[in-house]
């Protein structure tokens, strides 16, 4: 017998590279559909394996972690209204305030009148703020108001403010009026009689116009039959008529430029 000798095996290089040949021999179609099984088979991997991901946390208000499922928030705040305290409602003692008289000149004195609720105090001090032209009129403290340092056409109003001990109630302020003018002054002068039918009577009308200004005079009712005047000078003159002896009356009347007329009525004795 021949003694046993040794077995030869081949590398393993060289099965590797016969596979290879063996697998390269394969169709390529058997190549195509391994590869395409193997891109399904990666892809649903992906697909239901799902991510791991860490969700994000929100701090809480005191900086720690919140309680799992609860999202932390915000607490909301409020900022505190300063204190502030409403004004107490001023009573109403006064109704109204009425002006007199109600179509003033500068020789007269403005008063005011209050009118006082039913409700108010028996025992009420006022206070008063006189206005001309709307400025304070700072010494007129009282109730009356001397308009003889004003002109025409000034226009003044007071407010009077009620009070009740320490309690003031609410300031009322009244109607604003007009100084007016002041009417002129009218008076008859005798200047000559008449005895005789027909012979010549004379009167003569005076007026004054104390705010300056120009005078007309003119003759009202009741009328005496012939009798004229000279609106310019006030002289009256007409012929004595039958029937005119004794008693007569007539009306004159006098206006300033600013309109502020006065009429009168006289009576003349003829002998």
């Amino acid at each position: 017998m021949k003694p046993a000798g040794k077995i030869k095996t081949k590398p393993k290089a060289g099965r590797l590279d016969a596979l290879w040949k063996k697998l390269a021999a394969l169709p390529r179609r058997i190549w195509a559909v391994g590869g395409a099984v193997c891109l399904v088979i990666v892809i649903a991997w992906f697909m239901l394996v799902p991510a791991q991901r860490e969700a994000p946390q929100t701090p809480s208000p005191s900086g720690a972690a919140g309680t799992e499922g609860t999202p932390n928030r915000k607490p909301l705040t409020s900022t505190a209204l300063p204190d502030t305290k409403m004004p107490e409602k001023q009573l109403a003692f006064i109704q109204s305030i009425r002006l007199q008289p109600s179509l003033p000149t500068r020789m007269d004195s403005l008063k005011a009148e209050i009118d006082v609720s039913p409700d108010a105090p028996g025992q009420l001090v006022y206070t008063y703020r006189w206005e001309v032209n709307d400025h304070v009129i700072e010494e007129a403290t009282g109730d009356t108001l001397n308009l003889s340092t004003f002109k025409k056409r000034d226009l003044i109003n007071v407010t009077v403010t009620p009070h009740d001990g320490s309690t003031a109630g609410s300031a009322v302020e009244s109607p604003t009026v007009a100084i007016h003018s002041i009417p002129p002054s009218l008076e008859l002068k005798a200047m000559n009689q008449a005895r005789k039918i027909g012979e010549l009577i004379e009167l003569q009308l005076v007026g004054d116009a104390p705010d300056g200004g120009e005078l007309t005079f003119s003759l009202e009712a009741p009328y005496v039959p012939g009798m004229t005047i000279d609106n310019s000078t006030g002289k009256i003159s007409w012929l004595l008529q039958p029937g005119q002896k004794g008693s007569l009356r007539f009306g004159a009347a006098v206006q300033d430029n600013n309109r502020t007329k006065v009429a009168k009525i006289f009576d003349i004795t003829i002998e």
